[in-house]
């Protein structure tokens, strides 16, 4: 939250401009995956390679900071899963991708239990639960698949899997481990 009263009142100020709404929601998403900007913004805002700033991904390090973002984005469905069942399974994500240095995650979650995946730095999304959908218009199934279209698009996920309650299967660890091994 900004503490600024300047930034919060030119923040208001540029949400009210004719044609917000618009860049936010169109414009934005084109602009992240454009080349040519992607590019740009590398060149701009790039670390000077003169500079020994370690680009180590490699397992057993902490991951975050200079050269995760070459790292393949998995979104990690945790549908149904309790709100006190999301900490085990977020913490047994966070050792695999320690172990491995072969992915990223982004957690999606049908109850507010952001502490966890937060905890890690993980961006979480939330979706509406199942039995809380309330929509006369659509079905929670149409719902649930455009919203995740849009953050598999929004993130550029390599992968997708699915946690149960009990956390992940041996066939979920098999593709989280297997993530960066082919890059």
């Amino acid at each position: 939250m900004v503490t600024n009263p300047k930034v919060r009142k030119a923040g208001r100020y540029v949400r009210r401009l004719p044609g917000y709404r618009y860049a936010r929601r169109a414009l934005l998403p084109r602009i992240r995956q454009s080349p040519s900007v992607r590019s740009l913004v590398k060149r701009v805002f790039d670390v000077d390679a003169s500079q020994s700033v370690p680009l180590d991904v490699a397992p057993g390090n902490v991951l975050g900071g200079v050269g995760t973002e070459r790292l393949p984005v998995v979104v990690i469905l945790m549908l149904g899963i309790p709100a006190e069942r999301a900490e085990p399974v977020v913490d047994e994500i966070a050792q695999l991708q320690l172990l491995t240095a072969g992915f990223r995650p982004v957690i999606v979650l049908d109850t507010p239990a952001f502490a966890a995946p937060r905890r890690y730095g993980y961006p979480a999304e939330l979706l509406i639960a199942k039995d809380h959908w309330a929509d006369a218009n659509q079905t929670w199934d149409e719902y649930a698949r455009s919203r995740i279209g849009r953050i598999i698009a929004t993130y550029r996920c390599s992968a997708t899997i699915s946690a149960g309650p009990d956390g992940l299967d041996d066939t979920d660890r098999l593709i989280l481990t297997s993530c960066g091994h082919n890059a």
